[in-house]
């Protein structure tokens, strides 16, 4: 018992000594203090902070995962080594090897390549970079830069636009690294193979960074270097008229390419591309562009008297017989120019005040004309500020037909080719009535008489006839007029299809002819439940957050990837690596059908065809039918009549729309009507 006492007294001696310890400590805190931390430890504020911080640990630490297994850890944590260039050196970022990408790819952004188009460089020709800049002065290339001034507007706009996106194999942290990578894959990190994409946008939208070239890159069997940049647009880039043509100021966002073009050849050797063996790939007006450039590099164009700035060409939906390429007087240019300066304050302005008031005038005022403009004639797709004929010596120095009949073009690898409804995006969708077919194709070409216009209902029979209802056998999207399927089908085969066939047909029955290989897209998506112009891009670059969800359409990507980039390193698409592409289908050079008349040249299986029967991307609306990634196929004998047609009217869309360069007193009439 008396141990017992012995230690309970001990205990409350201690209990009295804590206690007085306590008392001298909280003495030396203020009463206040002592209040409200009281009040945090016995209320729900302690619980609700507590609550608070566990919340955000949790959003950081799913953050964090979510960046992990997406593969954007890297743009917070991981930059490259820096882009060392004479004009400056730039910090990318490494975008990690992940299940969206299979290769580890290094990304510069917005790195120029020409001086700011804004002041006295506006409606000028493309301005070099000033001199050489200290490699000490790391500039960041993390992001895009701006786009040049369109349609649409935007913050990412400006007039200091002119610049480029590099994307490259990153092969690893160390040089001892990276040099046992490259061994493995058999490559010369110093020489890889380039790909420049040329953005489409019908030369009034558009920026280098709508194609994921990160992608295509990421994708490829073998390394490569992928390129894209942005180019001057809407009246900035194309403002054909007699006035511009007189101050040499034609087809600006043509000299842009070109400047970009050579600034690749000055640069690629710094960061580990061949200058010797580029090649340009664009889409639509990117075609477009790259169709001139065929053009404006050939020997007899006298252009320059080095070698060409690239080696191999990749066209889809495009060319130069693409569309029309009209003399910068055609009366329609003259009319829209004229229709710009109003919009300017500039009616009354004198001939040759007019580009220094221009220069003068806020990007503003530019800019909201021209998307006007654009506006104002896009229902009838007769497109203001577009490429024209700025004659020897120039970009387009004549027809560029004939420019194709008398050889003067670039005798170079090419792949090219179309999707099934390349008209479906642009043709009027409510039309019902038996007439609009006439009234759409008479305006864009006023130069198509009655017989003309006759046979043109020959072969593209209205819906509503027996004939028409068996070749148009599916049904216009809901809310579409029964015209819809037939204007797709005439205007796709007039700008798209048909001059595609044209070019490959020519280029490949040259005599000094270089390899020609064809496709066709027949893959369907959900805009109208059918392949339109432009479809085909997120499955050439391999863009699992656009196709992952689709299994036939990845099997199509690895496919048209593959074939793509081998060509882009070799000039055929069946030679080089097949570690993603299981498909086995080799695909043969182009053979003319339109030739002669034999029946095995007219049938002959040269043409391969992605996508037949695929409609994953329709959605709900289709079937989730996988379809055939790739097959041979050939041009149909209907699409050779409608080719031939418009093969023969090919004239009525350039110079005058006459078939001339030179407006006659009796042809007047007729081309501005």
């Amino acid at each position: 018992m008396e141990s017992l006492s012995s230690s309970s007294d001990d205990s409350d001696s201690t209990k009295a000594l804590t206690s007085q310890d306590n008392k001298k400590k909280s003495s030396k805190i203020p009463l206040w203090l002592q209040t409200q931390a009281y009040k945090i430890r016995h209320s729900r504020t302690r619980q609700c902070l507590i609550a608070f911080f566990f919340t955000i640990i949790i959003v950081l630490l799913a953050v964090l995962v979510w960046l992990d297994t997406s593969g954007r850890l890297h743009e917070v944590f991981k930059k490259t080594t820096p882009l060392q260039l004479t004009q400056g050196s730039y910090l990318g970022e490494v975008v990690p090897q992940s299940a969206k990408y299979p290769r580890s790819v290094e990304a510069f952004r917005g790195i120029p390549y020409a001086q700011s188009t804004s002041g006295e460089n506006r409606f000028r020709p493309p301005q070099l970079l000033n001199g050489t800049g200290s490699r000490n002065n790391v500039q960041r290339a993390l992001s895009f830069g701006h786009r040049c001034p369109q349609n649409g507007g935007g913050s990412d706009q400006g007039e200091d636009c002119l610049n480029l996106n590099i994307y490259r194999p990153h092969f690893g942290d160390d040089p001892d690294t990276a040099t046992v990578e490259m061994n493995k894959q058999g490559v010369n990190g110093t020489k890889l193979p380039v790909v420049i994409y040329v953005h489409g946008g019908a030369f009034n939208g558009g920026s280098g960074s709508e194609r994921n070239m990160l992608s295509f890159v990421a994708w490829s069997e073998t390394p490569l270097i992928g390129m894209s940049f942005n180019y001057r647009l809407g009246a900035l880039g194309f403002l054909p008229s007699g006035i511009t043509a007189k101050e040499g100021l034609l087809n600006l966002g043509l000299k842009d390419q070109q400047a970009f073009f050579q600034w690749v050849q000055n640069n690629v050797a710094d960061f580990g591309g061949d200058p010797n063996n580029v090649t340009v790939m664009g889409v639509s007006a990117g075609s477009h562009s790259i169709g001139h450039h065929l053009i404006s590099y050939s020997p007899a164009n006298k252009l320059s008297s080095g070698p060409p700035p690239f080696q191999k060409a990749i066209l889809e939906s495009g060319g130069s017989l693409a569309r029309a390429t009209f003399v910068p007087t055609h009366p329609l240019h003259e009319k829209q120019f004229r229709d710009f300066l109003d919009l300017c304050g500039l009616s009354n302005t004198t001939d040759d005040k007019i580009f220094e008031e221009l220069r003068a005038l806020p990007l503003s005022t530019i800019a909201t004309a021209s998307s006007t403009v654009f506006g104002r004639y896009n229902p009838s797709l007769r497109w203001p500020f577009q490429p024209v004929i700025d004659g020897p010596g120039g970009i387009i120095p004549d027809l560029p037909i004939i420019s194709w009949q008398k050889g003067n073009v670039l005798r170079i690898p090419i792949l090219t080719g179309s999707n099934t409804n390349e008209g479906a995006i642009f043709v009027p969708s409510r039309a019902n009535t038996s007439s609009a077919m006439d009234n759409l194709m008479s305006a864009i070409l006023p130069a198509l008489n009655k017989t003309e216009l006759d046979t043109l209902d020959t072969l593209y029979p209205n819906p509503t006839t027996a004939t028409g209802q068996r070749l148009y056998v599916t049904q216009p999207p809901n809310g579409f007029g029964s015209q819809f399927w037939r204007l797709d089908d005439a205007y796709g085969h007039y700008a798209y299809i048909c001059p595609v066939l044209q070019a490959a047909h020519l280029a490949s029955t040259a005599e000094n002819a270089s390899p020609v290989y064809a496709y066709h897209y027949a893959a369907r998506s959900n805009g109208h439940g059918s392949a339109d112009h432009g479809d085909e891009a997120p499955i050439v670059t391999h863009d699992m957050d656009v196709i992952g969800q689709y299994p036939g359409v990845v099997k199509m990507a690895d496919a048209m990837n593959g074939y793509w980039s081998r060509f882009a390193v070799t000039g055929d698409p069946n030679s080089g690596a097949r570690s993603n592409d299981t498909n086995s289908v080799v695909w043969p050079k182009f053979v003319s059908p339109f030739l002669n008349n034999t029946a095995a040249t007219k049938d002959a299986k040269t043409v391969m065809t992605f996508g037949q029967g695929n409609d994953e991307r329709m959605g709900v609306r289709g079937r989730q039918n996988q379809g055939i990634a790739a097959q041979l196929g050939n041009v149909t004998e209907r699409t050779q009549d409608e080719c031939h047609f418009w093969w023969d009217n090919v004239l009525f869309s350039e110079g005058f729309g006459t078939g001339t360069t030179s407006l006659t007193s009796n042809q007047t009439t007729k081309a501005s009507s």
